[in-house]
C-alpha cells in the first residue's frame, strides 16, 4: 500500500512513464508514415537512376534485389524496422555511402546554426514578450509588440534577404571586416532564424502577462501598495513559464530540423540543403533518414519539455490523472 507521503512521487513516476510511452508511439508512427508515404508517392527510388541514365536496366534490377525492393511492401517494412533498431538507415542511391554517415557530415553545421539561433530566439522572445506584455501602453512596449508581430508574420526567406541587404549596406559604410568575414557564415543566418523563431515565444509571454496581470492576487498586491516592478512581474510571469517552456522546446526542434530555407538563402551547408538536394535527386533513403531524424528530434525534445513542465508546475500532474 502506498503511503500518503509517497503518492506525489508515485503519481509523477506514472506520468513520466506515460509520457515516455507516448513519445515512443509517436516516433513509431512518424517512421511508419515516412516509410509508406515515400514509397506510395515517390514510387520505386531506383527508377530515378534509370530515368537519368545513371544506370542500365540490368544494374537497376540488381540494385532493386540488393535493396530488397522486389519484396512485398509489408516485408520491406518489417526489414526496415529491424534495420532501424540496429541503427542502419540504409545507403545513398548515388554515393553508396551509409545514410548515417551522410547525415553526420552535415549535422555539425546545422547544429551550430540551430543552437545559435535558439539562444537568440530565447533572448529576443523573452525581451519582446516582457516589454509588450508588462508595459503595453508605453512606447517601447508597443515597439516590442510590432517587432513580435513582424517576427511571427514575415517568412524566413524575406527576413534573410532583408538581412543580406542590410549587411551589404553596412559592409560598405561601417563594418566591412566584421560583415564580410563572419556575417555570411553564422551571424546573419543565426539572427535571421532566431528572429523568426522568437515571435511565437514573445506572443505567448505577452498574452500570458496580459491575462495574469489582471488576476485578483495581483490586483490585491497593487492595492496594498506593491510597486509595479520586477518583483510583481515575476509573480505574473510564473504561471506563463510552462507554456513558454513547451513553445521553446518546439522552437528548438524546428530550428534543428527546419533550417531548409535559411541554409538555402545563405548558401550554407547543412541538413536543410542536404534534404533539398536529396529530394531533387530522388535519393529517397537520405530523404527518409532526414525525415526520421526530424521526427526523433521533435518527439524527444517535446517529451523532455513536457517532463520539465510537470516538474516545474506540480498542479499539472493532477490533470494527467
Amino acid at each position: 500500500m502506498v503511503s500518503p507521503s509517497d503518492r506525489p512521487r508515485t503519481r509523477l513516476l506514472t506520468v513520466l512513464l506515460r509520457r515516455a510511452l507516448a513519445a515512443l508511439v509517436t516516433l513509431w508512427a512518424a517512421v511508419t508514415l515516412a516509410f509508406f508515404a515515400l514509397r506510395i508517392t515517390g514510387g520505386d527510388p531506383t527508377h530515378s537512376l534509370l530515368a537519368q541514365g545513371l544506370a542500365s536496366p540490368e544494374q537497376v534490377a540488381a540494385l532493386r534485389r540488393e535493396l530488397g525492393l522486389d519484396a512485398p511492401l509489408a516485408v520491406q517494412y518489417v526489414r526496415y524496422l529491424a534495420d532501424l533498431i540496429r541503427g542502419d538507415l540504409g545507403e545513398s542511391l548515388y554515393t553508396s555511402r551509409h545514410v548515417i554517415t551522410v547525415i553526420g557530415e552535415q549535422l555539425p553545421s546545422s547544429l551550430e546554426l540551430a543552437l545559435s539561433a535558439f539562444a537568440i530566439s530565447l533572448i529576443l522572445g523573452l525581451s519582446l514578450g516582457l516589454a509588450s506584455g508588462w508595459y503595453p501602453r508605453r512606447v517601447f512596449g508597443r515597439a516590442a509588440d510590432a517587432l513580435s508581430a513582424l517576427a511571427t508574420g514575415l517568412p524566413v526567406a524575406v527576413v534573410g534577404l532583408a538581412a543580406i541587404l542590410a549587411a551589404a549596406y553596412l559592409s560598405r559604410m561601417f563594418l566591412p571586416a566584421l560583415v564580410l568575414t563572419r556575417a555570411g557564415g553564422l551571424v546573419l543566418p543565426s539572427l535571421t532564424l532566431g528572429f523568426a523563431a522568437s515571435g511565437a515565444l514573445a506572443r505567448a509571454i505577452q498574452a500570458g502577462l496580459l491575462e495574469t496581470s489582471a488576476a485578483p492576487y495581483l490586483v490585491a498586491a497593487r492595492a496594498r501598495g506593491i510597486a509595479h516592478g520586477t518583483r510583481l512581474m515575476w509573480h505574473a510571469l510564473r504561471p506563463v513559464l510552462p507554456l513558454a517552456v513547451s513553445l521553446s522546446a518546439l522552437q528548438a526542434a524546428f530550428l534543428l530540423s527546419g533550417t531548409v530555407v535559411t541554409e538555402t538563402v545563405f548558401s550554407r551547408p547543412g541538413l536543410g540543403r542536404l534534404l533539398v538536394s536529396a529530394i531533387l535527386d530522388g535519393d529517397y533513403p537520405v530523404v527518409q533518414g532526414l525525415v526520421i531524424l526530424g521526427a526523433a528530434v521533435y518527439t524527444v525534445t517535446y517529451a523532455a519539455a513536457e517532463i520539465f513542465t510537470l516538474l516545474l508546475d506540480p498542479r499539472l500532474r493532477d490533470v494527467e490523472r
